[in-house]
Formats: C-alpha cells, structure tokens, sequence
C-alpha cells in the first residue's frame, strides 16, 4: 500500500519521542479527503485509526488503517479488501486483538486482527443491509456493533454474531453509538441525523437523541431516555455508575449520569475563541473526573474540551493549538482538522484523529513513555530504560554477549569472561574448536602446565567445585552449598527451609523445616530438632509419632490420635481422624462444602 506523505511527520515524532507533557502531532496528510473517523488505544502504547484517504494521484478514496504498537512513534498501514470498503469504527481490545466495523456499499462488515493490526479477517453476519457506525468490545470474546436500525452482539469473538431486539425508533432515529461496562450490562445512543440544505429546502440539524439500555448482554434493548435536542453520537462510562453520552444538532451536547444510567442531566458545554461547539463527536474518561471530548463549531473549527472533575465544569484546552506549531505551507492547515473521535486508556495519556489524517497525541505532566512495552520507562523522563526502543534491554534483562549493555548497569557483557569461554574466546560469539580450550582470549590445544584440563576448561583441581579433586567430580549437595578444598569437597550451608539433622554429608540436608520458635504443644517441630512436642506437660510427643514428620515410618497417620491444642488449658485435647481412603474422601467433601457455600452467599449477597 503507498505510504502517507510524511513531510513533517518525521519532525513530529522526533517530538513526541520526548514524552513532554501536552499535545504532540504524530500524523497527518493534508487532503479534504483524508479522514480518520475513529481510534482506538488499548494502553499507553497501542492504538489503531480507521478512515478514508485518497492516495496521491487517485481519483477516489479507499479506506485506511492505521496501527502503532509504540505510543504513536511509527505507524503501520492495512487495507481491507474489496473497493468502496471503509471502516468507520475500530475497537482494539490489547496489544494484538481488535476489532473494526466498515460499510462496503450497503452491506455492513466486521473484521479482527490477532496480529496488531497488521492484516484483518473477516466475520460472518446475519442477513442485513445498513451501515455499522461503531463497534465495542469489553474483552475478546464479548463485543456490540450498532448503526442505524443495526445491533449485532456476539459472546465468541466473532464466530458467531447474533442480531439483537430493538425497541421501534421511527421517525429516522437511527444508532450511532455504543459502550457496555461489562458481559452483560450496556447503552447504546442515537438520534435523528442532520439534513443539508439546497436552494429549494432549509438544512435541519441533528436532533431527538435518545438512550436505550441492555441488561442481558445486547440481547434486547429497551429505550432508557428521550427527546434530547440534539442527537447522541457517543457514549462511555468510567465504571458501571459514571457515563457521559455526547452530540449535538444546533449545540454541543454533553449529558451525565451518576446512578448507572437511570437519569440523566445536561452539562454546560465551554465556548472558545470561535464560539461553542455545536457538534461533540466523542468523549472518553481516563477514570471517574478527568475527560476529554473532541467537538467542532460551525463549518469545522476543532474544539478539544477537557473536565477534571466529572464535568461539572468543562473547559477548552488551549493547548491542543500547540501540536501544530511550526508547520506551513499545506500542512499549516492541518490546524483546522475537524477533529471526530478521542481515546484515553489511561490518566495522562491519549489521541485524537480526525480530517487531514491528523493523530495528535497527548502526554500529560509526569507521564512517561514506555515506547518498547517492556514494563520500563525512557531515562530522559525519569525513568531505568537504557534503551527504550529495543525490548530486550532493561534493568532485569539477562545480559548476552553481544556488546550491548542489556541489564543497563553501564557494562556491556560483564557476566562473560572473554579470557576463558571457550564460546566466546577473545570476542562474543567466536567458538573454539571442541579439541581447543579458550586461555588469555586464545584458542590453544593445550592448559597451562600447573592446570588440568576437563573438557573445555582449564582448572585447579584442588579449588574447583565442578571438578574437586578430578574431572567432572561435583560438590553437590542436597538442599545445600558445596566447596572444594585441598582437593576435597565440603558441604557449606543448608538451603532456607532445611536442616542436616542426621549430621551425614551423604545426603545433604535431608530434613525440610523451618524453625519457628520454642516448642509449643501444636503437633509440630518448632525448633527443627526431629522431634514434636518434646519435654511438654500433658503433651506426649508418642500420640504424634516419633518420626520428623510428626507420623508414622512411612510418613502418614495410619489413624493415629492427633492432639489439638485448646487456647487456655494447659496440655492438648485430642480428636480420632479417620484414616484411609474413607478419611480421605470425608476431608475432600467437606471442602467442597465449605467452597460452594462461599459461592453461594457471594452470588445472594451479590
């Protein structure tokens, strides 16, 4: 597919690469007829941008992709097969997962990517002519697309999709909108769309917006609220009780609700420099106060509305001017891009996109990009990423011989002697013959004449661990270090949890157990001497075993009596278990019991 023309992209991203807080432009290819209607961020690193271009030359449009997997750094472009197929509404679910809604003539098409958004599939829907104006997924498998008289949902990532039961809109009221907090509960908004004028008819604004709500996972839609002066393009909740929906018709429209839904109040929408907006496109909450809206004013002036407080106040960002700072010629009109949807996964970092192809990306105060996705920031904004474009360097990297400094500690290959690997003789990667050892970064046949060789190495038979002694002859110990010395190897420390209880080097610390204090009547061996409930009155260690582990020879009870200790009294009290598969089946009922109780009051208290 021909590239997008990037005469100031590339000035762009060198921006954005800083991670400074504000708008930063990442996109844009001047053209009445390039238009990105919809984007979508799953985190601060991944977004994907649907619309329409005219590349260079064309006489007509065909619809673009566009995906990012490193904050908006560089971008990727996809096509859809099939002429006149546009997408219009993107849903990007994580890193690789997503899902796109486009209008081939009449006929409405889905399609996922498992692949970043690369290359798109496409799903089987019922029979059905219209247009699908937005898509939403909460994971994988559960998503609602809607346009018009059209509402699809589906539970199996796309295999199959179901049409849903709508309530009768009539009068031209059509879906434009939808959003669903979790599998089962969701709105969907919608309105009369606007009518131009011509010389024989006045223009009609958008109008009759109204709210309809599922509770059964878009099965079945019954209408929540109506009669709104403008119609409804978008809507989004922050969590099931805080949702915003968004439009317009002869004024910006923005409404609330803080009771999940049930009712629904205007807020004031800000002027600018240009007047208020009479068109919100989109709105969208990185939690329950701070959001962001995109809205235009008469025949396109873009208008980005920011509240930190819910909305009860909404003010423009005068900021978002600065993104286009220093362009001209064609490109300095870029500043006027109607701008149509907005996307914040997360506080302090989103994009818009809308007309000329624009992407304009926001970073706020203290953000600090992740552009590898390696869960480590860039040094220049605070953070421990030594380099922030390759996924493989971080401060918990593992360090390869390659000369690069993967772990970040300023030393490139320490953990690698380049005297004496013989895989990595003088340099990283040169491997010495298997009849060659590797001695003062030289391949050679022979060890220094006070060493012996064993293998590939040259060693002090009387110091080396792996080769005490002889060749090939290990200290290695059970649950414990190991040395050599004079030849001879010793057993060092325990392992954390073990003890050398039989005092014998043979099998190395053969007894598990962690010390927990004095000796204490609980069947236990709290001082990890091998024996339980030792020198306790009225606390025989006999009716507990006389074995380590508290049972009998072979390690299990048998039946035996096992003491309970009674706070307060001053020896042990004790019950009969029942041994054997008998026991053993009792044990499992009763947990399942006590498991399917707690299921039970959860979903009752629920």
């Amino acid at each position: 597919m021909q590239l997008l023309r990037v005469s100031i992209l590339t000035i762009a991203l060198m921006i954005a690469s800083t991670a400074q807080a504000g708008w930063d432009l990442l996109n844009v290819a001047v053209n009445n007829d390039n238009q990105l209607i919809d984007i979508s961020m799953s985190n601060e690193r991944t977004a994907c941008a649907v619309g329409a271009w005219k590349p260079g030359g064309s006489s007509s449009s065909e619809g673009v992709i566009l995906c990012t997997q490193n904050g908006g750094e560089s971008w990727s472009t996809a096509k859809l097969e099939g002429m006149f197929n546009i997408p219009v509404a993107v849903s990007m679910v994580d890193e690789q997962i997503g899902y796109l809604a486009s209008m081939s003539f009449i006929n409405p098409k889905i399609y996922r990517t498992d692949n970043a958004g690369r290359s798109w599939t496409e799903q089987s829907l019922p029979d059905g002519s219209g247009v699908l104006l937005d898509i939403f997924f909460t994971d994988q498998n559960h998503g609602w697309a809607v346009g018009g008289s059209l509402a699809f949902y589906t539970s199996d990532g796309g295999t199959s999709w179901n049409a849903a039961s709508l309530p009768s809109l009539a009068d031209e009221r059509g879906l434009n909108g939808v959003f669903f907090v979790d599998d089962s509960h969701g709105w969907a908004v919608g309105g009369v769309a606007a009518v131009e004028g011509d010389e024989f008819t006045d223009p009609v604004p958008a109008h009759d917006g109204f709210i309809l709500r599922s509770d059964d996972g878009g099965l079945s839609w019954q209408m929540a609220s109506e009669g709104y002066a403008g119609t409804l393009n978008r809507i989004f909740f922050s969590d099931s009780q805080h949702g915003w929906a968004a439009g317009g018709g002869e004024a910006g429209l923005i409404l609330h609700s803080a009771n999940g839904g049930q009712q629904w109040t205007e807020q004031v929408v800000p002027s600018g420099g240009y007047g208020a907006a009479d068109f919100v496109a989109d709105i969208a909450f990185a939690d329950n106060l701070i959001g962001y809206a995109v809205g235009n004013i008469g025949d396109g002036t873009p208008m980005v509305l920011l509240t930190e407080n819910g909305g009860a106040n909404w003010t423009v960002d005068s900021t978002y001017e600065s993104a286009y700072e220093g362009l001209t010629g064609m490109d300095a009109f870029a500043k006027w891009s109607v701008l149509m949807a907005v996307s914040f996964p997360i506080a302090g970092r989103g994009m818009v996109s809308g007309a000329n192809m624009v992407i304009v990306g926001f970073s706020g105060q203290g953000f600090c990009q992740d552009f590898d996705g390696d869960g480590h920031q860039e040094e220049s904004c605070g953070g421990d990423d030594c380099d922030d474009h390759n996924q493989y360097v971080h401060p918990q990297a593992e360090e390869l011989c390659n000369g690069l400094d993967e772990n970040c500690d300023g030393i490139p290959d320490e953990s690698f002697d380049l005297t004496r690997d013989p895989k990595n003789c003088g340099e990283c990667g040169f491997n010495c013959q298997p009849a060659q050892v590797c001695w003062d970064s030289i391949c050679t046949l022979d060890c220094p004449a006070e060493l012996t060789r064993c293998g590939q190495e040259c060693v002090e038979l009387d110091s080396n661990p792996n080769h005490c002694g002889a060749c090939d002859q290990a200290c290695d110990y059970a649950n414990a270090s190991g040395s050599c010395q004079s030849s001879s190897c010793q057993m060092g420390d325990c392992d954390s949890g073990w003890i050398d209880l039989d005092g014998s080097e043979s099998n190395g610390c053969e007894y598990e157990c962690t010390p927990s204090g004095v000796e204490t009547c609980d069947g236990a061996d709290n001082d990890c001497n091998g024996e339980i409930d030792e020198g306790l009155v009225g606390c025989s260690s006999e009716e507990h075993g006389s074995n380590p582990d508290g049972g009998t020879s072979d390690g299990g009870s048998s039946g035996a009596d096992i003491r309970q200790y009674e706070p307060g009294s001053s020896g042990c009290s004790h019950t009969r278990q029942t041994g054997g598969l008998l026991g053993y089946l009792l044990i499992m009922l009763t947990g399942y019991l006590v498991r399917r109780r707690k299921n039970i009051n959860s979903l009752i208290s629920g």
